[in-house]
């Protein structure tokens, strides 16, 4: 996003800012149109934030925010040159932006983000404290990062918040802590961060660096960004509901929430449609529907997707066998290393279908496969002369 210069901790903008000033995040389009139209270039740059997120009533069209962007650019120098913190956050976010002002500036950045720092708005408070943990515009200095996101968060800023935890999370700067990263991450989510619930999130639901798997707290987080209509979130409780896990088994929710997922776009929500209609759990069995979401899935870049994809090409599961297109689409799977595929892939040049027959690379695969605890893998790698 424009205000942030590392794409990393992206969705860390949202705030409340503690400054006796307007707060053009929490404005909606039509208010801003109005402020932009008496002048207020701060409000001609947060249209153009509208447009880039989808927010305020405003569909994503790139190509608009970035013109809404260019036309705040002379209001917010001359508001910057009076002394406007806003305006000076502003202008050093537009500065991170090429096709905003023509070149990359992260020094002018890094220097409007230090004077509005100093003058005490949160926003660029955290905005240093970002160049300060990444190098724009400065030297890396974990110390003074941290010194900048804990003043921002002390005026109750998200986004700082969420920057504290991922400090601690990744252990820039002092050793990882899961429990202060934790506690960070919640402060944010209480204020609605998006990807601070997502954090939270995934954190429960993996287990990761020894926190104990949670999925009851792990769906509570992940239910609230699918009551937004997060396209992924809702692939996540869905799954919650099929497997039974921090909640009781239930078909119906899972695909009803998978159907959301998948209408939504996510590629895994679309998997786990397609394997839905394939097996008819929890909606009635349909090869054809089954291949459709699958190759939705499949085409934007999901390994699952492409090997059930094969799969379908390969036993002509709701559409005709093609051994060809079996193999093209077990190959997509495999070089993400999805190792069902590497397995399925291995299968094929072993019986020189759809391609030439190669008892070395299908070996190959099967080793590979293997090696990532595919049984099947290991029984066909064995069973080779």
């Amino acid at each position: 996003m424009k205000r942030l210069i590392i794409a990393t901790i992206a969705g860390i903008m949202s705030a409340n800012f503690a400054m006796a000033q307007t707060d053009y995040a929490s404005l909606d389009l039509q208010t801003l149109l109005e402020m932009s139209s008496n002048g207020d270039a701060c409000a001609t740059d947060a249209i153009g934030d509208c447009y880039y997120v989808g927010k305020g009533g405003a569909k994503i069209d790139e190509d608009v925010a970035m013109t809404y962007y260019k036309k705040a650019l002379p209001g917010l120098e001359r508001m910057a040159r009076e002394g406007n913190p806003e305006a000076m956050n502003r202008l050093a976010g537009a500065n991170t932006i090429a096709a905003v002002c023509g070149t990359v500036d992260y020094d002018k950045a890094f220097s409007l983000y230090t004077k509005a720092a100093n003058m005490g708005h949160a926003a660029a408070q955290n905005n240093l404290g970002t160049c300060y943990q990444f190098g724009n515009g400065t030297s890396i200095d974990y110390d003074k990062a941290f010194y900048w996101y804990l003043k921002s968060s002390d005026q109750g800023y998200a986004g700082a918040m969420l920057s504290l935890g991922f400090m601690y999370e990744s252990g820039q700067g002092f050793d990882v802590d899961m429990h202060k990263a934790i506690e960070w991450y919640e402060k944010a989510a209480d204020l609605g961060n998006f990807t601070a619930i997502k954090n939270l999130g995934y954190i429960y639901w993996s287990g990761k660096n020894g926190i104990p798997v949670d999925y009851v707290k792990s769906r509570h987080y992940y239910e609230l960004l699918a009551e937004r209509g997060d396209a992924e979130a809702l692939n996540y409780v869905g799954f919650f509901y099929h497997d039974g896990r921090g909640v009781e088994q239930d078909d119906d929710k899972a695909i009803s929430y998978y159907i959301k997922s998948a209408n939504a776009g996510d590629p895994l929500g679309q998997y786990n449609l397609g394997n839905s209609y394939q097996y008819g759990r929890g909606i009635e069995m349909d090869y054809k529907k089954a291949f459709e979401w699958y190759e939705k899935s499949a085409k934007q870049g999901s390994e699952y997707g492409q090997t059930s994809l094969g799969d379908c090409y390969n036993y002509g599961i709701g559409t005709t066998k093609n051994p060809y297109q079996a193999y093209v689409w077990y190959q997509k799977a495999a070089d993400q290393n999805h190792p069902d595929a590497l397995n399925k892939l291995g299968i094929l040049f072993r019986d020189g279908i759809g391609v030439h027959a190669n008892a070395a690379k299908a070996k190959e695969l099967f080793r590979r496969a293997a090696n990532m605890g595919n049984q099947s893998a290991q029984t066909n790698l064995n069973n080779m002369p």
